[in-house]
């Protein structure tokens, strides 16, 4: 006697090699993985923001600026794709806001009452980018994936320094644009770490 196994969702496949899930998919399944990836960008930031704020506070003094998020930034570009690719928007909202609050009341960051704003900045339109990409029949390469994690990078860094600007008047000029920019471009080594994640994760079926 065989025993055979059945793919409970009735979503279609698609040229990626997962379901095309809905943008705003609010089932049980989506909102407790989002939650459970929420808690794991979480332990992995109570490190980075930390180390952050030490690298921040080493700065302030040539730049006038206490304030960097480069580790961040890195390891955001991590943990975020998966969770917009496999739950779409609620799963976005869910990531981008857990973090903050734990972050808040723990005070890892000078900013941290910043980090919904940063967060939604950068998980808002790669869910909206990731979703084209896998409903028009595109496949996640490394440079797909890597520069859209650049486009949300890109976002969310413009938002960094317009609260800088506010937060931290009467810097040197340049050390407003050094750290969004340098915030900026982690989104290279963050979008590879990030890629191959996905990939483990894609492979072994475990959200699907």
């Amino acid at each position: 006697m065989s025993v055979t196994t059945k793919r409970t969702t009735s979503y279609p496949m698609t040229a990626e090699g997962i379901p095309d899930y809905p943008l705003w998919r609010t089932d049980t399944k989506a909102i407790v993985g989002s939650v459970l990836l929420a808690v794991c960008f979480s332990i992995n930031m109570q490190i980075t923001e930390r180390l952050d704020t030490v690298t921040g506070n080493l700065v302030a003094p040539i730049i006038g600026v206490p304030a960097a998020n480069w580790l961040g930034y890195t390891f955001l570009n991590l943990w975020y794709p998966v969770t917009v690719i496999y739950f779409g928007l609620v799963g976005g909202l869910i990531i981008s806001n857990f973090n903050p609050i734990i972050a808040v009341l723990t005070a890892t960051h000078s900013l941290a009452w910043a980090f919904f704003f940063f967060n939604m900045a950068w998980a808002i339109p790669n869910a909206l980018l990731f979703k084209y990409w896998i409903r028009n029949g595109y496949r996640l390469t490394y440079w797909r994936f890597v520069l859209t994690c650049g486009v949300g990078q890109f976002i969310s860094a413009c938002v960094w320094f317009g609260l800088m600007q506010i937060v931290f008047p009467g810097g040197v000029w340049w050390g407003y644009i050094v750290i969004p920019l340098w915030n900026f471009i982690m989104f290279i080594p963050g979008g590879t770490l990030g890629y191959y994640f996905y990939k483990a994760v894609k492979n072994s079926g475990v959200l699907e």
